[in-house]
């Protein structure tokens, strides 16, 4: 993206957030970032493609942090509470632009952009799946669906009050207690056995297939970036376990019990638990 490019959806997420989107004209956007409105169309077909390019634009800030996160020494507690965090601030900042859209119900006029966000929504529920199989393994499999919907739902309670509300909460706290509930769920899920109303029946009907091959090509990335890294002293058996996988990943028909012996052998150091909670989500194991 050029900076003017750039500057052009900056300059209109404010106008947005301030006079609305249907209120505001191509000629005041033009105007606002002083350049002509032929010009504007040289960047955009139209309004409805800027917004489209707004929400790519807000989704890819979002998405860079929270990779950064990612890729940090981190157990992975630490990891869900700081990506949480991040979404939070994310959120907050952008919280009149956010207003206007559900106010003026822009989305459901855009297909494109509603299709975006759909993908969006069923890629956050394959993103708290794969952090609740980091954090706790395989002891919550068959209750980690309706743990990552109900993590999910209290996120975004939390949100709505400040959204909304215009609440500012204090996001260490948030996040901390949004951790903590979770505690509480998986304990009593553990305890009482409990029976689930959603399980991975129904999300494989929601999620479309073609996120899933995404998701596996993250995973080959991650695990080609370990085998390829200079590993500390003690470290050869990650490297050896990630060179597995990545055969494994590549036969027409990996073998399941093999893949999980390798999760195993990640989930042994805690900077590899992200990873590994990625490999269970997509195999189900």
């Amino acid at each position: 993206m050029n900076h003017k490019t750039k500057h052009i959806i900056e300059q209109s997420i404010k106008l947005f957030a301030n006079k609305g989107f249907s209120s505001t004209s191509v000629q005041e956007i033009a105007n606002e970032c002083d350049i002509s409105k032929g010009a504007f169309y040289l960047h955009f077909k139209s309004k409805d493609a800027l917004l489209m390019a707004i929400f790519e634009y807000y989704f890819d800030i979002l998405q860079a942090r929270i990779d950064d996160i990612e890729m940090k020494d981190l157990d992975p507690r630490t990891k869900l509470y700081r990506q949480l965090y991040v979404t939070y601030e994310e959120i907050t900042h952008h919280r009149a632009f956010i207003i206007m859209q559900i106010r003026e119900q822009a989305i459901p006029f855009n297909t494109s952009i509603e299709t975006f966000i759909k993908r969006k929504r069923y890629s956050s529920y394959l993103f708290y799946k794969q952090h609740l199989l980091s954090i706790y393994g395989d002891a919550i499999e068959d209750y980690v669906w309706e743990l990552s919907i109900l993590l999910q739902t209290m996120f975004q309670s939390y949100m709505e009050l400040m959204i909304f509300e215009q609440i500012d909460l204090d996001l260490d706290n948030v996040c901390e207690a949004l951790l903590r509930r979770t505690d509480y769920l998986v304990e009593g899920f553990l305890q009482y056995d409990d029976h689930v109303v959603i399980d991975e029946t129904l999300m494989k009907s929601i999620i479309p297939s073609d996120l899933l091959h995404l998701q596996l090509e993250d995973i080959t990335s991650s695990l080609q970036a370990i085998s390829d890294q200079e590993l500390e002293p003690g470290l050869e058996e990650i490297k050896e376990t990630a060179e597995v996988l990545l055969d494994e990943l590549h036969q027409q028909n990996p073998r399941k019990a093999l893949i999980k012996g390798m999760v195993t052998n990640l989930e042994a150091y805690e900077q590899y638990k992200g990873i590994a909670g990625k490999l269970r989500t997509y195999y189900d194991f």
